[in-house]
């Protein structure tokens, strides 16, 4: 299984099961860079596989996303909005490792991130292959990536 059909399986799970919102992929297109006020959540994975599982949102998607998981009206990014944000890709991130065909890999989590603002990239350091997957909500577009350290996957991109 390709980390493209992991990702798309770890969210399209998780948001059918926790977050409750309709959500399609993007087949096809490229992720390009986002506009305006956004959050990047990321979270490291370390041992026989190393790297970052990162989420690409616009505010207004990360606040849509927040008011269906927690069930709030928030109408502005907030500490909610960045927890939230954060326990969505320690979600993702957990949901990417149990999925991986190597079930007797160690792989350890660490404890997510949130970035926010307005036309920032996040890069990982070195030789990293990056897998994107681009979704859609009623309220708009974002982006879950994998950044992974090239000499350590065993598997296909």
């Amino acid at each position: 299984m390709e980390y493209k059909d992991i990702i798309k399986e770890a969210v399209i799970d998780i948001f059918s099961s926790m977050v409750l919102l309709d959500i399609s992929v993007i087949e096809g297109s490229t992720p390009v860079p986002m506009e305006g006020p956004m959050l990047s959540s990321m979270i490291g994975l370390a041992g026989d596989l190393q790297g970052t599982v990162l989420i690409h949102l616009p505010a207004p998607v990360a606040i849509d996303i927040t008011n269906a998981f927690l069930g709030l009206e928030i109408d502005t990014v907030d500490d909610d909005v960045k927890d939230a944000i954060g326990e969505l890709t320690n979600m993702v991130a957990g949901g990417v490792k149990f999925l991986l065909p190597e079930t007797d890999q160690d792989i350890a989590l660490a404890i997510p991130s949130v970035v926010c603002g307005q036309s920032y990239s996040c890069e990982a350091t070195g030789k990293f292959d990056r897998t994107s997957v681009l979704f859609e909500l009623g309220s708009g577009r974002f982006v879950v990536e994998m950044q992974v350290k090239a000499a350590s996957s065993m598997l296909r991109r």
